[in-house]
């Protein structure tokens, strides 16, 4: 079930991305130490966040046949839009955001649809392809694990098993677009060392270095893929023809 967790969680990343934009500073190794620092204040946030039951009301969903926003050749319409926006304030809300403003919720659905499209779109032009029956494959395999949980889960993100599927199906996508496209990802020991210091200094308890390292390496390893994937989002935006209908 934790795989079904972290692709909830995965759209997320997503959405930040989409909130980060041109930053070409986030998710830096040099940020570790604030990061590190804000954590407990972030989790509290979250904790509270996790309390509070997101809505959804009508005047914040489109007609799921209007058009929201086409993307090059691609028109994408309201179905697609009231999942994404609908998952989009769950996870801001699981982040601690504040969900209060409508516009910039909207503002945040279509930047994820955008880049989603985007990728999606580059993906396809460099062969990449996920089939129907891995998708399927996948997904029977991870509400397999805890079919009540899986349940639970998609209720609090507020998913149809399509729109859970279509998920997937983008994430998969990423990963194997992350494999073929994104190089330039090592981690050195040297940037583990700084990190792991970044963080005693926040922290006494954290244990010593050989026990943690390989977790360090994951999340450095995937704040560059992270930061490698924004930038790729930039270039294919720049070339792209967007046109916001809402």
């Amino acid at each position: 079930m934790k795989k079904l967790v972290m692709l909830v969680v995965a759209l997320s990343i997503v959405t930040m991305l989409a909130a980060c934009g041109n930053n070409s500073d986030s998710g830096s190794s040099s940020d570790a130490g604030k990061k590190s620092g804000d954590q407990n204040k972030t989790e509290q946030q979250a904790k509270q966040a996790q309390d509070k039951d997101v809505k959804i009301s009508d005047d914040e969903k489109v007609n799921k046949d209007d058009v929201v926003v086409q993307v090059n050749d691609t028109k994408i319409k309201g179905d697609q839009y009231n999942n994404i926006y609908a998952q989009t304030k769950v996870a801001m809300n699981q982040f601690g955001e504040d969900v209060s403003d409508k516009d910039q919720l909207k503002e945040q659905a279509i930047n994820v649809l955008v880049q989603q499209e985007l990728l999606k779109q580059d993906a396809k032009k460099q062969g990449i392809d996920i089939s129907g029956e891995k998708v399927q494959s996948e997904f029977e395999k991870i509400k397999a694990e805890n079919e009540d949980q899986f349940a639970a889960v998609l209720e609090q993100y507020q998913l149809s098993e399509q729109a859970y599927k279509d998920q997937l199906a983008f994430e998969l996508t990423v990963d194997e677009y992350i494999n073929k496209e994104i190089t330039g990802t090592d981690v050195t020991d040297k940037e583990i060392k700084s990190y792991y210091d970044k963080l005693k200094e926040q922290s006494k308890d954290i244990p010593e270095l050989k026990k943690v390292k390989e977790q360090i390496k994951d999340e450095l390893t995937k704040q560059k893929e992270n930061e490698k994937l924004q930038a790729k989002i930039n270039e294919l935006k720049k070339d792209a023809e967007i046109k916001n209908m809402i």
